[in-house]
């Protein structure tokens, strides 16, 4: 059984976003011991790195929810989903980065070619 902090760490995350997590219902809230200290099982490692894993890429966790509770094919199928709109997302970024290599070239304010 892990501490908090000890499950922070595991996860790369923050004891301030374990608890976040656990307002939000995403991570459920663990048994505690006689101290009255929560003390987390090892899947809970696994759970959390879900959870950071899917809202650093971006997804609401509104959205972290339901796909925690998804069956493995809506995972599979939202993960793809999530995986194609990175891939747009860097291509515009990638535009954006030539306009702005141009623009720094001194290519005219980077104008379309018909111009």
């Amino acid at each position: 059984m892990l501490t908090i902090g000890e499950l922070a760490s595991y996860a790369g995350v923050t004891v301030r976003a374990i608890r976040h997590y656990h307002a939000k219902g995403l991570l459920p809230e663990p048994d505690r011991d006689h101290a009255g200290y929560r003390r987390y099982p090892a899947a809970a490692v696994v759970e959390l790195i879900k959870i950071r894993t899917l809202a650093d890429a971006g997804v609401p966790l509104a959205r972290v929810h339901e796909l925690l509770a998804a069956d493995p094919d809506e995972l599979a199928a939202a993960v793809v989903q999530i995986d194609e709109r990175l891939r747009a997302e860097i291509r515009l970024r990638q535009r954006h980065r030539e306009r702005i290599a141009r623009l720094a070239a001194g290519d005219s304010l980077a104008l379309p070619a018909q111009v």
